[in-house]
């Protein structure tokens, strides 16, 4: 079986809460960036439509090739050293027709990640006078939620207290919650105000976590799914336009990606509070395939 060589790829995963006022933000370092790679495809032609579909969409993907899956997910640590040997047993090119053009790729990974701050963050805020300038992230538990992890993970955002524990950066597992799309006014999550979130900000105050609704609004993909509440899946995809195309012959393509996690954790101060909240950001991909 010939085997998909993923040498590198460069994930970084912006999400924008736009309603949260007067609230600063900084990205700072991880040196832990573990996600679960679901799938990848290969894409004859990209046609650009609703995100609601991008997982589905056969115009948005089109002729779509499975090369790799997993329903579990592999886990790879981007900020790992080995991450490309782990990211290489991912795959198979045997399944693609010889002479075929492709284009585009997309990509589904799972909508949870784990993270640590490889150094503090000053998210340059300033609250009653404290500065909110040492966020570190802390080991997830359920006590950060108002019910359980497995419960709110999509509905809610959990408040750190600044220096982390003990002031030690610790994994932490983040979601990407639901949400809308940019021009969207529905309220989609709660923001914990609170380290055991018994103070909560949410729907009442109509808080709305938004995603991109047209290319122009992401970084490097051409499209990506929607995590609306009423999406029942634990999965996220993204479209990709590879930087050139290239055309299946007799001798195995090589997918070449590469890693970067200089800026890959988000710090944004919780207004009126002297809390940390945490989130991972949009993938900024670059695949080349030779």
């Amino acid at each position: 079986m010939n085997k998909v060589k993923i040498f590198t790829i460069i994930l970084f995963f912006l999400m924008t809460s736009l309603n949260v006022v007067n609230a600063a933000s900084v990205k700072g370092p991880a040196d832990i960036y573990k996600i679960l790679m679901k799938k990848i495809e290969l894409c004859t032609g990209h046609t650009p439509g609703n995100f609601d579909n991008v997982a589905t969409s056969t115009t948005q993907c089109q002729n779509a090739v499975t090369i790799g899956e997993s329903t579990a997910g592999v886990e790879m640590d981007i900020a790992s050293v080995d991450a490309g040997q782990v990211a290489a047993s991912f795959g198979d090119t045997m399944v693609l027709p010889l002479g075929e053009t492709y284009t585009h790729a997309r990509i589904t990974v799972d909508r949870k990640f784990k993270l640590r701050t490889a150094s503090t963050i000053d998210t340059t805020a300033t609250e009653g006078g404290q500065a909110i300038d040492d966020c570190k992230t802390i080991a997830t538990t359920d006590a950060m939620y108002v019910n359980s992890e497995a419960q709110d993970k999509y509905t809610h955002l959990p408040a750190i207290p600044e220096g982390g524990n003990s002031g030690v950066s610790e994994e932490m597992t983040m979601y990407l919650i639901d949400g809308t799309q940019v021009g969207d006014r529905v309220a989609t999550y709660h923001q914990c105000a609170s380290a055991d979130c018994s103070a909560v900000r949410g729907f009442n105050n109509t808080w709305n976590w938004q995603y991109a609704a047209q290319a122009s609004d992401l970084s490097s993909a051409v499209a990506m799914q929607t995590m609306r509440s009423s999406l029942v899946t634990d999965n996220v995809s993204l479209i990709y336009l590879l930087a050139a195309p290239f055309t299946v012959s007799l001798i195995s393509p090589k997918i070449d990606m590469s890693f970067s996690t200089t800026a890959a954790v988000k710090a944004q101060e919780i207004t009126n509070r002297t809390f940390c909240m945490f989130s991972v950001s949009e993938p900024k991909v670059t695949i080349t395939i030779q």
